[in-house]
């Protein structure tokens, strides 16, 4: 399914990979010899015998800086420690590369080529090879950037470095899905695991790849290997209990999850992912026993937003908003704790009650929200009040961003704090004005303008804000949506594109692009490999899952994409537009008394208006046919 039109948060970008860290550290660690006679140095790695070079202490003194600034992403005065190196080791190959990949972070493409030429002319180096795809990457020269990552990859096979293996592989695996070559990318990652037999990076990416190409078996020994040599992975153990889940291994999925939950004390973020699923799929007596156990019985400023969190995911608002109003008795941020007890009533559906109590958030009084959470109070009230059922509290919504309009535009002033409202006990920190919620602000007016039925309006907006971030792919992917909802999806692709053109690994325009041109038959071979690629970047979301079974239903393999949509349907129980896709298999099947049945269980779920509109009309198709027997 397509990206959901709330889109209010920041998504993963792209940007230059560094790889060089690791290695230059175990370069430059030898602090013996001289830069002009340097001496060879002998150490065992497991078990065997690796040779390297020596360099100077001088030398070693600027990297250690460079590496401290790059710590702190001070990238010019990394840069600089670096070049401040090169006197004291002038055979420093490894040096070169890693300046070369600071040039890359800094836009001096130029001086970052050079710099590549001169260490690939010193000694060929995984990490001169490395650099070398980068600035490729950065020139968006993709073939260029392949040959090079092949070529790291093949000459670390010839390297004693196991480190040096595993962090080729794993990225020419990753420029190989970049290219949307994914047999590529699963052959590399399935290489890597036969000559890196402790790579649990390596099982866990090809447990997800193999996962989006089909391969359940591959995929389940991939995973489980990872989480044998690595029991406290995280990444395996969620994408494992998500696998469990797809292939309808309930109970071993539930295991996977609580065993999860113990070997992360709790965490809050997988207690919710756990209930939420639990009570989807009609658990619920199950998520209460779970939430029983995880919230502790004091409520109090230190247990508060996980016993909101936990009692919202598991369906139980109302003790939500107890534990809540507790905690505000208690003396505990009223503004924080709204925030938290807002996302609870959202989940259970109830858009009124979580816009009254945003909007009840003041910056003045005793209990005055900072500006910060002031302008996330409205934004998120007008997003409530967007996607409520029905039209008729736009106008407050309308009235929630002009007044977060006003907060932001105090945050960007040089003496806010000393204009702050009378009365208020919420000053303006440096953080908070470091906080920009324009983009979040421009989103916000585009979707309620659309919302209105102004989507005219809505695109002028997104298009002048694109005209001072031409490279934003938030305010790309909400400009897409808005056009394909409207019709133009031709257009919508050419957006998602340019952001493929910037990051071809950004998931949510990997599934966009996917899911619209599937939908409009557009070269669907294209469409399914891009759409792999997204479901093995962000294994277990049943959206993408949901994506890539629709591209296989209108390519006409029904049993691979009753495969997916049956997959999808377990990742996010009760999800309208996947039941709906699963009613469009059943349609196709010629199941037409079980098509029904499912169109209008969708219909019960509070689907939004476009797709109840689209339930309906295949209901009304249907309906002859079911009449006559058919």
């Amino acid at each position: 399914m397509p990206v959901p039109a709330a889109f209010l948060t920041p998504r993963r970008q792209g940007g230059a990979r560094c790889a060089c860290g690791p290695a230059l550290l175990f370069a430059v660690a030898t602090l013996v010899g001289c830069a002009t006679s340097p001496r060879k140095v002998t150490r065992i790695v497991n078990g065997r015998v690796i040779v390297t070079r020596a360099i100077s202490p001088d030398a070693y003194s600027h990297v250690a800086r460079a590496l401290m600034y790059e710590e702190e992403q001070q990238w010019d005065e990394a840069a600089r420690e670096l070049q401040r190196a090169l006197p004291f080791d002038d055979a420093g190959a490894e040096l070169r590369a890693h300046l070369a990949d600071l040039f890359v972070r800094l836009g001096r493409l130029d001086d970052a080529a050079e710099q590549v030429r001169r260490s690939l002319q010193i000694a060929e180096t995984v990490e001169g090879h490395l650099a070398a795809a980068h600035v490729a990457e950065a020139r968006r020269d993709v073939k260029g950037a392949l040959g090079h990552y092949r070529k790291g990859a093949s000459f670390a096979l010839s390297d004693e470095s196991p480190d040096a293996v595993e962090r080729a592989h794993l990225a020419l695996a990753d420029a190989e899905l970049g290219a949307v070559e994914v047999d590529a990318a699963f052959e590399t990652l399935r290489k890597l695991t036969d000559v890196a037999p402790d790579s649990v990076r390596a099982r866990v990416q090809l447990g997800a790849l193999a996962w989006a190409l089909g391969r359940v078996p591959v995929a389940t020994s991939a995973l489980g290997e990872a989480l044998r040599l690595e029991p406290a992975d995280l990444e395996a153990r969620l994408t494992m209990a998500a696998l469990l889940v797809a292939t309808d291994r309930i109970p071993e999925a539930k295991t996977a999850y609580r065993e999860t939950l113990e070997r992360t004390d709790d965490a809050v973020e997988i207690a919710e992912m756990f209930l939420k699923w639990l009570v989807a799929r009609g658990d619920k007596a199950e998520a209460a026993a779970e939430a029983d156990r995880l919230t502790p019985d004091v409520v109090d400023e230190g247990t508060v937003e996980g016993i909101i969190r936990v009692e919202g995911a598991a369906g139980r608002a109302e003790r939500a908003v107890a534990a809540a109003d507790q905690a505000i008795r208690k003396g505990v941020s009223a503004a924080r704790v709204t925030l938290w007890l807002a996302g609870a009533l959202l989940d259970a559906k109830d858009h009124a009650g979580a816009a009254d109590r945003l909007l009840k958030l003041s910056r003045t009084g005793p209990a005055a929200a900072s500006l910060n959470e002031f302008i996330e109070s409205r934004l998120r009230a007008a997003e409530a009040l967007r996607e409520a059922p029905g039209s008729s509290r736009l106008g407050e919504a309308a009235r929630a961003l002009e007044e977060a309009a006003a907060a932001i535009a105090t945050a960007k002033q040089p003496s806010a704090a000393a204009n702050k409202p009378k009365g208020s006990s919420a000053g303006t920190s440096a953080a908070e004005q470091e906080r920009d919620w324009s983009v979040d602000l421009v989103v916000a007016r585009a979707l309620l303008d659309e919302k209105r039925g102004d989507a005219v309006r809505a695109a002028r907006t997104l298009d002048t804000a694109l005209a001072a971030e031409p490279t934003s792919a938030r305010l790309l992917l909400v400009r897409a949506a808005i056009d394909e909802r409207q019709g133009e999806w031709r257009t919508a692709l050419a957006f998602a594109e340019r952001i493929l053109k910037a990051d071809s690994r950004n998931f949510e325009a990997l599934n966009f692009h996917g899911f619209v041109s599937a939908d409009h038959g557009q070269d669907l071979p294209s469409a399914m490999r891009r759409l792999q690629v997204a479901m093995a970047l962000n294994p277990g979301r049943g959206g993408v899952v949901d994506s890539l079974g629709w591209a296989y239903l209108n390519s006409g393999n029904l049993e691979r994409a009753g495969d997916l949509l049956a997959q999808a349907d377990r990742l996010e129980p009760g999800d309208p537009e996947i039941l709906m896709h699963l009613g469009d298999l059943f349609a196709k099947r010629r199941e037409v008394a079980r098509a029904i049945e499912t169109y209008r269980r969708a219909l019960t779920l509070l689907p939004s208006e476009r797709v109840a509109r689209e339930i309906q009309g295949k209901l009304g198709a249907l309906g002859p046919r079911s009449a006559a027997g058919r």
